[in-house]
């Protein structure tokens, strides 16, 4: 009986000192994160902002009424504050000459653009230097080699020979009704313009089935990345905890679509190379698929299709939300400002810009200029956001890797120096009076080397994509519109959503 007893007590004191044991780990290791934190937060030294973790509501709603937020924090802070929000760390900056020494200065910045919705980087085998598509690390080999076959694509083998061509095409496809969903109207020419930059050969299969559902799929996510609500704020929280995403069943497909494409071309290319000697000299491109694979000999570790589908879905995702996003804004600011809208119109009617010319566009001085202030006041492009590779140390402050860096765009745009900022003026981008725009304050496109690659034809295409738009319909309101100063951001910011009434003006001509 008393062995009995001594057993049962030496069971609990064994259980006892487990469980202490246990605690007294679980202490220590909440006592070493403690003291990283208190070391890193003595270590470093970041810009003064409302950056404590007991304004973790604001810090949400960042995520959400961001145009507010980002005007807000430019008046409070003029050069640079730090704010934690929902995605970690960001030192916001707004003042033009901080903006650019970072963005434009530093080579030791990721551009951190890819929205979590589009997750290629969570089907990439480990190792692989390349992870997001066309948005790269500055040091990447890759990322040098992909960003330049794209850019020598569009100069030198594509601007002046078919785009005109195709983007007429497109904008004869574009079918406006009496009342439409400007934003899915604009982004089914978006998605179609650019998959036919992205791969000719797709866009004779525009009106199959296979091609509906794809475009369907990519409406789905810009819709889910557009979606504005407190919900949703929690979601992106979720999914930088989880990995998972409400839309990575729906990307899968959409990369599998895009798959069979290249696997097609890459099959083709080898038969061709097998028949005939190509070297890198005498390979031609004939849309953004061609330029990357005549570019894969060069890559390092070599890209395999995988590699080069997540680069084509990320030039059609990315560039179809920028076009939409643009295009929505032109149509928005054409029925609240009518008046400018209808000089633009006179303008391009008496020029005779019935078809789209790239080339001609520039020569639309009140349409380029009415295009120039949409911009301004409602930039595709909230904030461009970089992250940092490595701690450094800038100006009086020592910044941490992995912190973001924000260009306050729409700040830059609407600082003091702007005369009448607030004011919607298409006249201050037109003869003499041009002269008084602010330096290195307007940026409607981003910053930096890793800026869009059609940057220097951008503002000629989109003129010449509105110029077309007004000279042929006339747009009035179906009812209430958004005001200007409103907007959902997401891969880019775009109005609310909203219906125009298109008239056809083709009888008028």
């Amino acid at each position: 009986m008393v062995d009995s007893d001594s057993s049962s007590g030496a069971d609990e004191n064994s259980f006892f000192h487990y469980f202490t044991s246990f605690g007294i780990h679980i202490l220590f290791i909440v006592i070493v994160i403690v003291l990283k934190w208190q070391y890193d937060r003595n270590r470093y030294r970041y810009p003064k902002g409302p950056r404590d973790w007991r304004n973790i509501k604001d810090a949400i709603s960042f995520h959400r009424k961001k145009r507010d937020n980002l005007l807000v924090l430019a008046t409070d802070y003029p050069d640079s504050c730090t704010v934690l929000t929902h995605t970690g760390r960001l030192v916001l900056l707004n003042n033009a000459e901080l903006i650019n020494e970072i963005f434009v200065g530093r080579a030791d910045l990721v551009s951190n653009k890819v929205d979590s919705y589009l997750e290629n980087q969570l089907r990439y085998k480990e190792g692989k230097h390349i992870r997001t598509g066309i948005v790269f690390r500055h040091q990447d080999h890759n990322a040098r080699i992909i960003h330049k076959a794209l850019v020598n694509f569009m100069d030198n083998d594509f601007v002046y020979k078919r785009l005109d061509s195709v983007v007429q095409e497109q904008l004869q496809n574009l079918r406006l009704s009496n009342k439409f969903d400007v934003r899915r109207t604009t982004f089914s020419f978006a998605v179609r313009l650019l998959t036919s930059l992205s791969g000719s050969s797709a866009s004779k299969a525009m009106n199959d089935k296979a091609f509906e559902l794809f475009e369907q799929n990519l409406y789905k996510i810009s819709k889910a990345i557009h979606e504005d609500t407190f919900q949703k704020s929690a979601k992106v929280i979720l999914t930088k905890l989880t990995g998972q995403s409400e839309t990575l069943d729906i990307n899968e497909n959409i990369l599998d679509y895009i798959k069979t494409w290249t696997q097609q071309r890459s099959n083709r290319a080898k038969n061709t190379t097998d028949e005939n000697i190509v070297t890198s000299t005498t390979k031609t491109s004939h849309d953004f698929l061609d330029s990357i694979l005549n570019a894969i000999d060069e890559s390092s570790p070599r890209l395999d299709n995988d590699d080069v589908s997540a680069c084509i879905l990320d030039i059609i995702m990315h560039g179809s939300e920028m076009l939409k996003g643009a295009i929505s804004w032109f149509l928005l600011y054409v029925v609240i400002y009518p008046e400018e809208a209808n000089s633009c119109r006179r303008e391009v009617r008496d020029k005779g810009y019935s078809k789209f010319e790239l080339s001609s566009a520039e020569s639309l001085v009140h349409t380029q200029a009415f295009v120039k202030e949409v911009l301004r006041l409602s930039p595709i492009i909230p904030i461009v956001i970089h992250s940092t590779l490595q701690d450094f140390k800038w100006r009086h402050y020592h910044i941490q890797k992995r912190t973001q860096f924000g260009a306050n765009i729409v700040a830059l745009h609407q600082l003091p120096t702007w005369r009448d900022a607030a004011k919607f003026d298409i006249n201050r981008w037109i003869g003499n009076n041009s002269s008084t725009i602010p330096i290195q304050s307007y940026s409607p496109f981003g910053f930096g080397p890793r800026s869009c690659v059609a940057e220097k034809f951008l503002f000629n295409l989109l003129t010449g994509i509105l110029g077309v738009l007004l000279f042929h319909n006339d747009f009035e309101k179906t009812g209430p519109v958004p005001e200007p100063s409103e907007g959902t951001f997401g891969l880019a910011n775009i109005p609310p959503k909203f219906s125009l009434k298109a008239t056809s003006l083709i009888h008028r001509s």
